[in-house]
């Protein structure tokens, strides 16, 4: 189902790692959350376009 962080009253995920029938990225709870806070003055949403993956992380995405 993918892998979400929780810290410092925040939520982060790959939504690339949805595995699930019943999951899309439009469909998941990262996705919910950014919609229903977007207009919120307290919240904040960081993209990343690109992380430094180790080898193991990267060859597990592509592979599992």
């Amino acid at each position: 189902m993918g892998c979400w962080l929780v810290f410092n009253n925040g939520v982060s995920g790959n939504l690339a790692q949805i595995d699930s029938n019943y999951l899309t990225p439009v469909t998941s709870g990262l996705t919910y959350l950014v919609e229903r806070f977007k207009d919120f003055n307290g919240s904040a949403t960081v993209n990343l376009n690109g992380v430094v993956r180790s080898k193991l992380a990267s060859f597990a995405e592509l592979n599992l």
